[in-house]
């Protein structure tokens, strides 16, 4: 009784209660939203390997001083391809933490698996990448077009392995007249990067009339690969005079020769299927257009045979002068049509004028009624004229100053004034004035 007072006690005590699963949740979310184990490479030794019949992977990974175990889920795994792992491998694995919830474990899920040593390398040949890429050595405008019939195709790659050979044979089945030239070179190992670059450049001689060129090899480990991840046989790819195929057989990862070349390929056969048409396709399509030329001629011929019978039953062809009849009538019709144009013109324009005919007796009455009221004007205009008033005998007389002397007591005995008359003037001395001379 006293165990159950207190489990009560606990329950009624308002406690925040968590259960196991709220815990390996919260631990689960916990890990998951943590970046800095999240996205991360990790490097062990393999062992406790299971392969599951549902395709996951799961495993341990151990050093020198801890172990953690490991899932690597079918979704990831298929990348794998031509890697099984095994016990005592030592490997690189990128993944993240997670938690098994239902049993409360945590665990490293892999995303990609890479064995170890070649995480240096790839993040050499990042960087690589990334420096090229900023000089432009990738850049598309770079890129030319395959000739669309090469007559010589170049090899750079081992001259014993198997691209070789599926060359030859792919090459020589859609087109057995092509010509294939050799530049046998090392493709892995020591001496390979040069070995390699000095057969591009071999090729690219002039003297030889290469038309195009596949350098590669066949399909390798990352490590046999490494030789096309190098920098000089990268610039041998993008400074090859002649257009150039990358052709290395990979699986996952491809080569930093496949962004430098001009075109690239999974593999070396399908390298020359990219480069070699097919002869019997060629012929196909010079039948077709053999037959479309020999149909567009024929039309052509048939076209010109009409015209040629036309014209040789025409009028024309049987009278010449003809060919000008129709000028000539359309030019006679334009004639007619011109004077008649003008024969209207004329007679809309003396109807103009026979509107105005009137004019000038208008004008003749206007003027005579101008006239009449000028000589009235002239004949005011003269009465009131100081001129008409002289010449009825009266005269103007002024002082010395030419003022207009008006009463007679202006003027002072002794003092000489100006007589103005109709005609001529004078001068005289006043001998006496008078206020009036009524």
């Amino acid at each position: 009784m006293d165990n159950l007072a207190r489990i009560d006690t606990v329950q009624n005590s308002g406690m925040d209660v968590w259960s196991v699963s709220r815990l390996n949740q919260t631990i689960s979310q916990i890990l998951q939203s943590e970046s800095a184990i999240q996205g991360i490479w990790l490097e062990g030794e393999i062992f406790n390997l299971t392969y599951h019949n549902s395709g996951h992977i799961y495993f341990s990974l151990k050093d020198q001083k801890s172990t953690v175990n490991c899932t690597f889920f079918k979704g990831a795994n298929q990348k794998l391809k031509g890697l099984r792992l095994q016990v005592g491998m030592q490997i690189m694995a990128y993944g993240g933490v997670s938690v098994y919830q239902p049993r409360g474990n945590y665990q490293f899920n892999v995303q990609r698996v890479t064995l170890a040593g070649e995480g240096e390398l790839r993040l050499r040949i990042e960087q690589l990448k990334k420096k090229l890429h900023q000089e432009g050595l990738f850049s598309p405008e770079k890129k030319r077009p395959l000739p669309f019939l090469p007559l010589t195709i170049g090899v750079a790659t081992a001259s014993t392995g198997a691209a070789i050979q599926d060359i030859i044979r792919v090459s020589r089945y859609r087109f057995p007249e092509i010509n294939i030239l050799l530049a046998p070179c090392v493709v892995q190992g020591e001496g390979a990067v040069s070995s390699i670059v000095s057969a591009i450049q071999a090729l690219n001689d002039p003297s030889l009339d290469v038309d195009v060129i596949i350098a590669g090899r066949g399909g390798g480990s990352f490590e046999d690969l490494m030789a096309f991840n190098e920098e000089p046989v990268v610039r041998a790819f993008a400074d090859s005079r002649v257009p150039i195929v990358s052709a290395v057989g990979h699986e996952i990862d491809s080569p930093l020769t496949d962004l430098a070349a001009d075109v690239y390929a999974p593999t070396p056969s399908a390298a020359a299927e990219k480069v070699v048409p097919v002869r019997q396709d060629l012929e196909q399509m010079l039948d077709d257009s053999d037959y479309r030329m020999a149909n567009a001629l024929s039309q052509r011929l048939r076209n010109v045979k009409d015209r040629v019978i036309r014209v040789s039953t025409s009028g024309v062809y049987e009278n010449p002068m003809a060919i000008l009849k129709h000028p000539a009538e359309t030019l006679q019709w334009q004639l007619r049509e011109l004077q008649s144009s003008m024969q209207n013109i004329h007679v809309q324009s003396l109807r103009s004028l026979e509107r105005f005919s009137h004019l000038p007796m208008l004008y003749q009455r206007e003027l005579d009624r101008h006239s009449s009221n000028y000589s009235l004007l002239s004949e005011r205009l003269d009465n009131f004229s100081p001129l008409a008033t002289l010449k009825r005998g009266f005269s103007v007389v002024r002082d010395r100053n030419g003022k207009v002397i008006r009463k007679g007591t202006e003027l002072k005995k002794g003092e000489e004034v100006e007589l103005l008359f109709a005609e001529g003037k004078a001068k005289a001395t006043v001998q006496s004035s008078e206020a009036s001379w009524h």
